[in-house]
């Protein structure tokens, strides 16, 4: 049974944007800004230069023990990389925020005569948005970067990745190096194949195995780390600001009984794994998500320097809108033909945008519909606000050093 289709609204923008240098310096001490174009369209984790729209990038490399997920999984509910969820009903915290006593006035004189200064930028939503002042992904000791062209992050995506992967290193000293796929081009906006990873906000990442590491391995029950991986998600749960973790359902189910084995508090484990009456879980299953996590963290410092600097951005040409999407979630037995009819444009063009080689789509896969007219991002009214981190009533005393090892940083 297939899925049933989805449409909505997605914005693509052409991304103008003043970024710092390859190595990932502390904010105050970034090179002057210049302008970047958007990145062209490429696959997941490859270290090919990137591909324009013209040449459609090659499908994303493969281990010889993986298999195609596309057409195997038939979870209704499942989200795809275009997902986007409400916000949690909770209680929700505005975090200080370094510019909170600056006004606009300030902010656009620094815009001007020294962007970086004011810090990474996260504009619109992670399915719909861009990047300025990005940071780059740096290579740890802990951890590989596997398409650095594509690793470039707002500076609280960094700091929380860092601490969640230390957590799990202090824990098992001998732990192999993580592997670090996409994140975001350098200006933001669309990449190849993913609809989401606009905004600096959204990791894909490897999942640990009892053999090694390696990028984009399908894993299962044999070779599934699942006490490496649990600490892992655990920290990210505890320890960051993370939206949500899309894991596949299968593995779900060897993280709980992870979890459950070492004591975790069962109540705390439910809302994590299942939600609790209007507030959504943490950890959901989306299709394709057997070979790598995907992780989306908040970012309410870049976000809420993002929200209010837009306006000065687009007076001083630093961004500028592009075209409106439409995202359509294919159903078994659609066609381009269909779908161009549909959205009143045309096979080429689809095919243009979503860097297809041929005329085939797959069910449950998104694609990329462009429409007439310009999409403006869409942006918080109000200053940025998330909601409290989801702890456990209390942490296991064998957990607690690795929780300690985090390095405190000044936003």
């Amino acid at each position: 049974m297939s899925c049933r289709p989805f449409e909505a609204a997605a914005l693509a923008f052409a991304v103008t944007a003043a970024a710092c240098g390859a190595q990932r310096p502390h904010a105050a001490a970034l090179a002057p800004a210049r302008p970047v174009a958007a990145a062209p369209a490429r696959a997941p984790g490859s270290s090919e230069p990137a591909a324009s729209a013209e040449a459609p990038p090659s499908d994303a490399p493969r281990d010889e023990d993986e298999t195609d997920e596309e057409g195997d999984d038939t979870d209704e509910g499942a989200l795809d990389d275009a997902f986007d969820v409400a916000p949690p009903p909770d209680a929700r915290i505005a975090p200080p925020h370094p510019l909170s006593g600056v006004s606009e006035a300030e902010i656009e004189r620094r815009l001007v005569s020294r962007p970086t200064s004011l810090g990474p930028m996260s504009i619109g939503k992670p399915n719909a948005g861009l990047l300025f002042n990005a940071i780059q992904m740096p290579e740890g000791d802990a951890w590989t970067v596997v398409a650095p062209g594509q690793a470039w992050a707002t500076e609280e995506t960094v700091h929380y990745l860092e601490t969640a992967i230390h957590a799990v290193t202090a824990q098992f000293p001998d732990t192999p190096r993580l592997a670090i796929g996409d994140i975001s081009a350098r200006g933001g906006g669309y990449i190849s194949p993913h609809l989401s990873h606009q905004a600096g906000r959204d990791v894909d990442i490897s999942y640990y195995y009892v053999d090694g590491v390696r990028w984009y391995r399908r894993a299962d029950a044999q070779n599934l780390d699942v006490r490496r991986t649990w600490a892992f998600v655990r920290a990210l749960i505890t320890e960051t600001d993370v939206e949500l973790l899309l894991i596949d359902h299968s593995l779900q189910k060897l993280l709980r009984a992870e979890a459950e084995r070492i004591h975790e508090d069962l109540g705390w484990l439910d809302t994590i794994f299942k939600g609790r009456g209007a507030l959504p879980p943490i950890i959901r299953h989306a299709p394709g998500h057997a070979t790598h996590l995907h992780i989306r963290f908040y970012s309410p410092i870049a976000q809420e320097t993002g929200r209010r600097a837009y306006s000065a951005l687009l007076r001083h040409h630093l961004i500028h809108v592009g075209p409106a999407y439409v995202v359509h979630v294919a159903k078994k037995g659609e066609t381009l033909i269909e779908l161009a009819r549909r959205y009143h444009t045309t096979v080429k063009i689809i095919r243009k945008a979503n860097g297809l080689r041929s005329s085939l789509i797959q069910a449950r896969k998104s694609y990329r519909i462009p429409q007439p007219g310009r999409a403006p991002p869409s942006l918080a009214s109000g200053p940025i606000t998330i909601p409290p981190r989801r702890l456990p009533p209390e942490a296991p005393a064998a957990r607690q050093t690795a929780m300690d090892v985090a390095t405190d940083r000044s936003w």
